[in-house]
């Protein structure tokens, strides 16, 4: 098998055969040995530019010099390079693929949720008392809520913080009972009498959260301008907004990074590296997203500068978006100079782009009318809302502004398709503004995410036209509080083919990616096969079947085009010489074992820039060496919250 070449000259030196190993070695040890080998496995370096079945060159052997892969061949070919001090990984037939990147997800929220990496860095009560509610319904959950308060309270100092979280359930089964009375439970005033002298923070399960007056005494030490509170576009009426924000003691996801740990920059990073190994140790090791908070972002910052970062980060710009359009945040010099950043910064936190505002619902077509009797009956009224990016609109503004300014919007929030058209509306009369042209517009790489009522088939053709990428959200497949399930009863079980829909989407040559923005690492090879089945395990029901795809489609999102989505496709990605030695070696065989057998798959290692991040102890062992990383201390979780894979 041919080997992929580095440095031409090198390789045809080293492989000449005139002057024997002794003159291979000389020039291998000039230029630097590499420092790990892996041989005799199944390396997938999806190297494909297709958009079909195929993924690219597969080779037995890797060598790995500093962050990069130096080659990729068959064993012999890869083990000459080797040096005295090089370490040879015999992968004894096993899988090695790029590692995973999801194009919009939020370690920075998760952290504060899912308790493993939490409670790796805060073992004990010392700095925050936190509490995690135990995998019950809802109803009983709420039931021992006082009773968790008061013990937690009872152990807090003097003006600590408490903080409590509710349960989702591992399958997220009480999402949809747990929203509507966590907000009809939890109020101000309530957590004012549990807790009178303790700032107090509780979360829904999700990123919903609530606090007490304590706390937002503390929030405004820090954020000190009155609007600043938790964003809810529902609101037209700003006041109104800010009203219902006070009203809920809704502080929005700064709470825990910039006040609960305000001075506590270490801690935090330390919190967010454990939130990062813990998603490498399931293969993941990128992530688009906002930092949503100035400390989160001086976190990451922090671990940069020190070397520490265990995954990559391509950080969205959203100012202050709790703030609608006031502040200069959005001041058009400003988004100027971040233009210029777009895909700057190291190989572990760079900007991506910018955005401001969530898109909303909206769709172009009507909602059934038996769904809006129940809504009514619900008391929610009788109307699905506007569009955020309708004309007129703060949100609409300040999204052509960030364009009209050069920027890159991606890592945004979108949902209905209407809102799709307004946001390529956007685009096109920003730039006719800003005189951009058709090809500069293809070379930002405009994307939206989610897809989770996006594209339309009709909208194909101008979205493919713009240039633009589609970040598509596997898990709305499977919840059953939103996504399919819900779109089939509000619009009809024939929309649902605009769910997620990759299938057209790939087949028109419009690179994808994949996300599951959930806290749920434990779950990526689960989501993989909800890609490609489109079943509903609790439903059990098929939505969108015009949409399933092979494992390869849902591969290469995961990989190649994340790749190109973070505007780094000659960094990350595939498994290429020159290219970052991102990869992860797994126990089965993913591109022929049986779908259903796919959920099951694990990751026995992960690598992050030649660097091992995860390493399981049966591997470890048979290569001579120790565990690394979440495998050591990421089981078991707390009583109550039970991982489930599948």
């Amino acid at each position: 098998m041919a080997m992929k070449r580095v440095k031409v000259w090198l390789i045809v030196m080293v492989f000449s055969g005139s002057g024997g190993w002794a003159q291979q070695a000389d020039i291998a040890a000039k230029l630097g040995f590499p420092q790990t080998i892996l041989y005799n496995g199944k390396i997938v370096t999806m190297d494909s530019e297709s958009f079909g079945s195929n993924p690219g060159t597969i080779v037995q052997a890797m060598a790995i010099r500093n962050d990069k892969i130096l080659a990729t061949g068959n064993n012999a070919e890869i083990r000459a390079l080797a040096g005295p001090q090089t370490r040879q990984i015999d992968l004894k037939g096993r899988e090695v693929l790029p590692n995973f990147m999801l194009t919009h997800e939020h370690p920075t929220d998760w952290v504060f949720i899912e308790p493993r990496a939490f409670r790796h860095v805060l073992p004990n009560d010392d700095v925050i008392v936190s509490r995690w509610m135990p995998n019950l319904p809802p109803k009983e959950q709420m039931a021992k809520f006082d009773g968790v308060v008061k013990e937690a309270v009872g152990k807090a100092k003097p003006g600590q913080w408490v903080r409590v979280v509710f349960n989702w359930g591992p399958d997220y089964e009480w999402a949809t009972e747990m929203q509507p009375l966590f907000s009809r439970s939890i109020t101000k005033e309530y957590l004012d009498q549990l807790a009178p002298n303790n700032p107090l923070s509780v979360k829904n399960g999700f990123i919903g959260i609530a606090a007490n007056s304590k706390a937002a005494e503390e929030f405004r030490k820090v954020h000190p301008d009155p609007e600043y509170y938790g964003p809810d576009q529902r609101y037209k009426d700003e006041a109104a907004r800010v009203k219902q924000a006070r009203d809920r003691g809704s502080l929005g996801r700064p709470l825990d990074p910039d006040v609960m740990l305000n001075g506590k920059l270490p801690v935090l990073a330390d919190l967010l590296k454990s939130e990062l190994e813990l998603w490498a140790s399931y293969g993941i090791t990128g992530f688009g997203s906002s930092p949503y908070a100035f400390a989160n972002f001086q976190a990451l910052s922090l671990l940069d500068e020190k070397g520490e970062m265990p995954a990559r980060f391509a950080w969205g710009y959203t100012g202050n978006f709790t703030l609608g359009y006031t502040g200069a945040v959005w001041d058009t010099e400003v988004l100027r100079y971040l233009a210029g950043l777009v895909g700057k910064g190291s190989d572990y936190l760079w900007l991506a782009g910018a955005w401001n505002s969530t898109g909303s619902g909206c769709m172009s077509i009507p909602e059934r009318d038996e769904w809006v009797q129940q809504r009514q009956q619900a008391g929610g009224g009788g109307g699905a809302g506007g569009c955020n990016f309708e004309p007129g609109s703060i949100q609409r503004e300040i999204l052509e502004r960030i364009i009209e300014s050069g920027l890159r919007v991606a890592t945004i929030h979108t949902g209905g398709d209407k809102d799709i058209d307004y946001l390529m509306d956007a685009i096109e009369a920003a730039s006719k503004r800003a005189g951009i042209t058709l090809d500069q517009i293809r070379a930002q790489r405009f994307a939206f995410d989610h897809g989770s009522g996006a594209p339309r088939p009709e909208q194909i053709p101008r979205i493919k036209n713009l240039g633009m990428m589609v970040s598509q959200i596997n898990t709305i497949l499977w919840e059953t509080h939103r996504g399919a399930s819900v779109t089939a009863k509000q619009y009809g079980i024939e929309y649902t083919d605009w769910v997620v829909p990759r299938k057209t989407v790939n087949d028109a040559g419009i690179r994808n990616t994949f996300e599951i923005d959930r806290p749920l690492p434990h779950k990526i090879f689960f989501f993989i096969t909800k890609g490609m089945n489109r079943y509903n395990d609790r439903d059990q029901r098929v939505y969108g079947p015009n949409q399933k795809t092979d494992r390869i489609v849902q591969l290469r999102a995961l990989t190649r085009w994340a790749g190109f989505y973070f505007m780094k496709e000659d960094r990350m990605g595939t498994l290429e010489p020159g290219k970052l030695a991102d990869f992860i070696v797994i126990d089965r065989d993913f591109l022929t074992i049986p779908e259903s057998e796919i959920p099951q798959t694990d990751v026995l290692m992960t690598m992050v820039g030649g660097k091992i991040i995860h390493l399981k102890a049966d591997l470890a062992r048979e290569i001579g060496t120790a565990p690394v990383g979440p495998t050591t201390w990421r089981e078991p979780l707390p009583e109550g919250w039970l991982e489930k894979r599948w």
